[in-house]
């Protein structure tokens, strides 16, 4: 799978990316968890329906703006490897098919590659808004925001 490469080689230390830092890392927290907490979050993952169309948590995301942007900050290579995973997961289900088991998304391998960019771009916009309400500066909304937007005209708001 193109996703078992990525983890293997890795894409960098310093971004949120499925690496095989991060694949380690969650190996090392299984470890230091008591073992029935394991077991029973393993046994709830393959309870679930997406490891076995080979997804990932993250894959499975509700696609809202901050999710759609996130998706776009990934790099070409995840971004592949994620619509592969879910164009096939749309095929298998259409044709009431699972994968192999040993394609299956294993759990120690499910790392969360999306979520943590889904949480820095919702702390980014709960930026960009406080700092909009504290400088006192808006854009009109509605018809006028578009009118507004084209002539430059702003609203304040006290």
């Amino acid at each position: 799978m193109a996703l078992r490469k990525i983890c293997q080689v890795g894409i960098g230390s310093s971004r949120n990316y499925c690496t095989a830092a991060k694949i380690q890392a969650r190996k090392e927290a299984l470890a230091s968890s008591p073992q029935w907490l394991v077991g029973l979050s393993r046994w709830a993952y393959y309870k679930s329906y997406f490891p076995t169309l080979g997804l990932m948590r993250d894959d499975c995301l509700y696609v809202d703006k901050y999710v759609k942007e996130a998706v776009e900050r990934l790099p070409n290579d995840v971004k592949v490897a994620r619509e592969f995973r879910m164009g096939r997961a749309l095929i298998l289900s259409h044709s009431k098919e699972i994968l192999p088991k040993e394609e299956w998304t294993s759990y120690e391998e499910d790392v969360d590659y999306l979520s943590p960019i889904v949480q820095q771009v919702k702390a980014e916009h709960r930026l960009r808004k406080i700092l909009d309400e504290r400088h006192g500066t808006r854009k009109t909304q509605g018809i006028f925001g578009t009118i507004g937007q084209v002539l430059g005209l702003q609203k304040n708001i006290k």
